[in-house]
């Protein structure tokens, strides 16, 4: 049997493509290569790949539109590989749900670690599960143990509708912020609540309310999404560039970019200071985390 990692290489160049196959190749992945947006996303559709390779600039639709179109249809990672290195292009590639970005000139083994990066990274949900009183909420193996599982039914769907992955089941709504993440709409009603629980730290999902030994935390939108993505997480890594896709955060900066500075913010930093933040409410010390642990070059996980 075969399990051989699949990636889909869609780029103009003819040497990129040959470049990229060799590289991939020799780290272990089936190869298909596409020169246009079309043909990509016919393998891309065909393949069911692990990753995508694509180029912004190709010679029959434009790379954000083949980004766009693969979101609709699939979960597989996508790294952007362009000469574009402007800020503007990157947060746009983000936005339409690129996973990851790379400037050329292309080097074989930063791409082989980027890809394998992308690939250690457990795909999360842009909106919580849904849980009944028949089904225990999804946690990491290390929260099972200390979570606390708290369900509410939510209203019965409309005959005929099923809840998908990613979909927002009627009367279920997702969160405004991770749903801006991936344009996902909101329902009017009431969630079906979950909660988490770690050394103390409660969140519940349902009442968007989040305590520390019983105090209640005053938090943002972004920091309390930001927050119950780590914890639902559990011991799995989340990075910057996911955070902001998941956040909206490329949106949000984007539409920033008239007044001031604006233009030089990233939204990486921002992510940051948004932890930066957290750990200041929760009293949290990075050099011995209890709660938000960074793991150097990779992203955030829980301590």
């Amino acid at each position: 049997m075969n399990d051989r990692r699949v990636v889909v290489v869609i780029n103009r160049d003819e040497e990129v493509r040959s470049l990229l196959r060799t590289t991939l190749g020799e780290a272990g992945f089936v190869v298909h290569c596409a020169a246009t947006g079309e043909a990509g996303l016919a393998l891309v559709r065909a393949k069911q790949p692990d990753t995508v390779t694509l180029d912004l600039v190709l010679p029959d639709i434009n790379g954000y539109e083949v980004l766009r179109r693969i979101r609709e249809f699939s979960h597989t990672y996508i790294l952007i590989i362009t000469a574009r290195s402007g800020l503007g292009a990157t947060l746009k590639a983000f936005d339409a749900g690129a996973d990851d970005y790379m400037v050329k000139p292309i080097r074989p083994r930063e791409l082989r670690a980027r890809v394998d990066g992308m690939l250690r990274r457990p795909r999360q949900l842009t909106v919580p599960p849904i849980v009944t009183p028949r089904q225990a909420p999804l946690t990491s193996p290390r929260l099972r143990a200390a979570a606390k599982a708290k369900a509410m039914p939510a209203p019965a769907p409309a005959r005929g509708l099923e809840v998908a992955q990613g979909a927002v089941a009627p009367g279920v709504p997702a969160a405004k912020g991770l749903a801006a993440a991936q344009g996902l709409p909101t329902a009017q009603g009431h969630p079906t609540a979950q909660a988490f629980e770690h050394n103390g730290l409660e969140i519940n999902w349902a009442t968007r309310a989040a305590t520390l030994g019983g105090r209640a935390l005053q938090l943002t939108r972004t920091e309390f999404d930001l927050l119950y993505i780590l914890l639902q997480r559990g011991s799995g890594v989340v990075s910057k560039a996911e955070l902001v896709g998941l956040l909206g955060l490329a949106k949000r900066e984007a539409g920033t970019m008239g007044g001031g500075n604006a233009a030089a913010r990233d939204p990486g930093r921002i992510v940051e200071t948004h932890v930066g933040n957290l750990r200041r409410k929760l009293g949290d010390d990075a050099r011995q985390p209890r709660w938000l642990k960074t793991v150097r070059g990779a992203g955030y996980t829980l301590a």
